[in-house]
This record gives structure tokens, sequence and C-alpha cells, in this order.
């Protein structure tokens, strides 16, 4: 009766502990691992067994928490008084997860709960890489000379961004290139925005383009292939904006009117990488504005309703 009571109160009370087969996990693939639950002194009955997945980044100089995922492992089981037991779970890594990058991290919080007794918890660290598509692109135009922008891999009110300078090839015509993954029935797109230098192009106008990657590129993973595709597409888009002038507004421009409500969870189809952070942003947004609404009702006795509505501005983490 004792140890039941003590049990109750967290001591000698049933523990769980997260072994992850791998920290590190891509978009796309799955993550693996097992809970493992120790008795305590005493049999004790678990309601709930669940993995939370914790996505962390800073939005106006603070960092924000938010629970993105809860990975079910297991339902109402017991635990015997010392016994020991491996529960196996996987989960795979949605594309609309931003990569780990820049502020954007990630945890796993291990919660068990324990029938009439303080619940067990588990914190641990986990790495999202990018797929091994974006790699093969990110990793060509490395390659090819770009650097990583200081900032790049931050979430706008689309998704994620990535942006690079180049260092030697076209670092004549180009300031820096901005890019988001966009993936749409299994295949790959990127959506690029080109920040132009001067020469016969006017220093600083912007120039927006799209790129589908063939099916057989990305399936081939050779990055010399890559790196030679990138190339023609580049080179092409700065043939063109010396004839024609530069694309000033990008065909995506549009998007977030297709995030509002359900629909956040993709648009036309298919889904931008990283866009569940630019949706979390989008939901931050609205409950600031929510509040200052409700000030401005409160000073002005004015009644308006936020249900649909939805500014992203020009704020991002």
């Amino acid at each position: 009766m004792f140890k039941k009571l003590m049990a109750s109160l967290g001591v000698g009370a049933a523990r769980v502990n997260l072994v992850l087969d791998y920290e590190q996990c891509r978009i796309g693939e799955q993550l693996t691992g097992k809970v493992m639950v120790e008795g305590g002194s005493v049999d004790q009955a678990v309601h709930t067994l669940d993995v939370d997945i914790i996505m962390k980044f800073t939005f106006k100089g603070k960092e924000v928490s938010r629970r993105v995922d809860t990975i079910q492992v297991a339902r109402d089981f017991c635990i015997k008084a010392r016994e020991s037991r491996a529960i196996p779970f996987g989960h795979t890594i949605p594309f609309n997860y931003p990569v780990t990058k820049g502020s954007v991290s990630y945890s796993l919080v291990t919660r068990m709960d324990i029938a009439q007794a303080v619940d067990a918890e588990d914190a641990d660290k986990l790495v999202v890489l990018p797929s091994r598509e974006m790699s093969l692109v990110l990793n060509s135009l490395e390659a090819m000379g770009f650097k990583d922008k200081v900032g790049s891999g931050k979430i706008d009110k689309l998704g994620q961004q990535f942006a690079f300078y180049p260092s030697t090839l076209f670092s004549e015509q180009l300031q820096e290139l901005q890019l988001y993954f966009y993936v749409e029935n299994n295949g790959l797109k990127i959506y690029w925005q080109f920040k132009l230098s001067g020469g016969y192009m006017r220093s600083g106008l912007e120039h927006y383009a799209e790129l589908t990657l063939p099916a057989e590129l990305l399936a081939g993973s050779l990055q010399q292939e890559m790196v030679d595709h990138l190339k023609k597409f580049l080179e092409h888009e700065l043939h063109r904006i010396s004839v024609q002038g530069p694309r000033i507004a990008p065909s995506y421009q549009n998007v977030p009117q297709h995030l509002l409500g359900a629909g956040r969870s993709g648009f036309m189809g298919g889904l931008l990488a990283g866009m569940l952070g630019g949706a979390l942003l989008g939901n931050l947004l609205d409950d600031e504005e929510a509040e200052a609404m409700g000030e401005a009702e409160a000073a002005d006795g004015f009644a308006f309703d936020l249900d649909g509505f939805l500014d992203f501005g020009d704020d991002e983490f």
C-alpha cells in the first residue's frame, strides 16, 4: 500500500526513455526508434504513451515552441513492477516540415500518462535534414560556387526560404539567389528569385522564375548532371533577362490566399518545403492581429470578425 502511494507521487513510478535509431532524419524518410519503459516498484496501468514533435523558432527576437505532431506509440497497457519493455515506433517526416537550420530546431518529448500517478516524461533532440532531392540541388549549387547567405533557411509567409550568393560563376550578373522547394505529384519544382547585379542589367532589380526538375534527373542522384542542368537554366534565365527584361512578379504571389483555414496544409495540389513553419507564423500573426483588434474594440466599442482574416505582412523568423 505504501509503495502504491509513493508511486502515485512519482517515487518508484515507471519511467520512460526514448531511444532513436538516428537523431537525424531526412524529409520524406521515416524516423524510427523505441520507447523504453521501465517498471517501478508496483504494477501500473498506462493510458497513453505518446511522442510530441516540438518545433522551436525565433519570432521577433523571442523563442517560440509549438507542437507540430504527436506520434501515438501505445495505448492502455500495464507495466509490471521492475519490468523492462521496448516499444518500437516509426514516423515519416513530411515535406512541409522546415529543415533544421538557422533558428529552427526540433525536440521530441515522450509522455506517458499513468493512471492515478504522476506522468513520466523524457526529451530528446531531433535534426530534420533536407530530402535527398533537396540535398542534391543544394549540394549542386554549392559545387557551382554558391554560398549560404546569413539567414538562409528562414521561415517567411510561404515556407522555408534558402538564400545564396555567388562566389565564382555568375558573380557579375547576380547578387543573390533565393529559392523555395515545391513538391507536386512526386515531382520537385523550384521557385527562384534572382537579385541582379550591375553591368548591362540594373543593380538590385529582381527576377522570378520556375524550374521543374525531371524525374529521371532526380532519380539518378548524379551531382554533375544536376550541376549542368542548373547551370544551363541560370544561363538561359540571365539571357532572357538581357533580351526581355526581368519578370518582376512571381507566379506564386497569391499563395497566401490559398493558405487560409484548412488550406494551410497545402495549396495548388502540392506543398512548399517548410510550409508548416509558414502556417505557424501565420497563426502567430493572426494572434497578434486579434490581440490588437481586441484592444481597438475595447477603446472604440467596435466589433470586428477576424474569421478567415490573414495578413502576413513582412514578418519572418
